[in-house]
């Protein structure tokens, strides 16, 4: 497409589906398991992000508190999306609500905005089968959603493409998902989730860490604020939204790619690429800073490693998504310091954070030398991806 002479390659996106979608996708016996989920059932409005669909909210927490007071609102809302608006309201045009149902929706809301390739990933909903015992269910609405990413990407290969979902309580189950997919077209990275108390450098996940190497698919820190598993700030926040947002996702993100690299995961695969997804990115050269300084001073809380954690982030193996609201100023100052080939262009499409159909415009408008726009929009997020097969 080449909008004003880039091409975009946007390396954070969303999909739902809602259970309408996934609906066809899954066993009898997985459809037998639902019912005993109907008192967490969401049935959701036309305004909100999954317009008229179903989706279920075991564990979704509420936030319900406004700074300075200490009453608690008895408000009607099943918590965190309704309480979210986002900037959506001053959208100039709204995403289709029946995208998830027809990719060429998804196509042509990309050719407004002038996005060449969508990364999608499942929205947070999909952490609730983390809050259950049922490992089962979990792990077979993982299995539902491939096969519906499958069908979905199958008509734009190149323009389409998804992860596949790991689960930390079934590795077993989840390395047989990897090898049934994993060559697939629209397979380009794995996003791994693990229940509220698990380390993500947990040794159980080796397995997952080399499968992923095999197959060439990236390891996406994709953060997890509005459902199980919580991360650090989507727990400790007074129940007041204002605190979890602005604490979760960079706290998350900064927490994960910290152990992995402390984990010594990218000296035992040195074909290993790892991605930190809406995370935030002002925040990269001064965590740098302090963990190099800490992997010296509390050398016997991480494995031995090869180089420092920013010889890491700064390899070519390593790649962060940025948030459009943190601007020109700050992205540019993140790359002065580590470099043109770190950060990637991500606009959390179609969710409320999104500024769709705007997003690219905003960036485009940045006085950033045109080089690294480039790898902004589309280098870095080619390279990070490589499974897409895009040059």
């Amino acid at each position: 497409m080449a909008k004003n002479g880039y091409r975009i390659f946007d390396a954070d996106t969303h999909t739902g589906p809602v259970m309408e979608v996934l609906d066809k996708y899954l066993t009898n016996a997985e459809r037998s398991k639902l019912p005993a989920w109907d008192e967490f059932k969401i049935k959701h409005s036309s305004e909100d992000h999954y317009k008229d669909g179903t989706t279920y909210n075991r564990g979704n927490r509420k936030y319900r508190r406004r700074l300075g007071e200490t009453k608690i609102e008895d408000k009607k809302s099943v918590g965190y999306t309704p309480e979210f608006t986002g900037p959506e309201k001053k959208r100039t045009a709204t995403p289709s609500a029946r995208m998830d149902l027809d990719p060429a929706l998804r196509i042509e809301e990309m050719d407004l905005e002038g996005v060449d390739v969508n990364l999608m990933l499942p929205s947070g909903w999909f952490g609730t089968w983390t809050s259950s015992d049922d490992i089962a269910l979990e792990m077979g609405m993982y299995r539902g959603y491939h096969r519906w990413t499958d069908d979905y990407c199958r008509s734009y290969p190149e323009r389409l493409g998804g992860v596949l979902i790991v689960s930390a309580r079934d590795i077993a189950g989840s390395l047989d998902e990897i090898h049934r997919w994993g060559k697939s077209r629209w397979a380009w990275g794995v996003l791994p989730w693990a229940p509220y108390g698990m380390p993500i450098d947990h040794p159980d996940l080796e397995p997952i860490w080399a499968a992923a190497q095999e197959h060439d698919l990236v390891i996406t820190l994709h953060t997890v604020t509005a459902m199980p598993p919580y991360s650090p700030g989507g727990l400790d926040n007074w129940e007041n939204m204002f605190l979890q947002r602005s604490a979760a996702h960079p706290w998350c993100g900064m927490r994960n790619m910290a152990a992995l690299l402390g984990n010594g995961v990218m000296d035992r695969y040195p074909r290993l690429r790892i991605g930190t997804l809406e995370a935030g990115h002002g925040w990269l050269p001064f965590w740098l800073a302090r963990i190099d300084e800490h992997a010296e001073t509390c050398k016997s809380s991480i494995q031995k490693l090869k180089c420092k954690p920013s010889e890491y982030v700064q390899s070519g193996r390593y790649f962060q998504s940025i948030e459009i609201h943190e601007g020109a100023e700050i992205t540019n100052s993140v790359s002065d310091l580590l470099g043109d080939n770190v950060l990637m262009y991500g606009s959390d499409y179609p969710h409320g954070e999104s500024r769709w159909p705007e997003s690219v415009n905003s960036v485009m408008a940045w006085d950033m030398p045109e080089a690294r726009k480039r790898k902004l929009l589309w280098d870095n997020p080619v390279k990070f991806y490589a499974r897409s097969g895009l040059k």
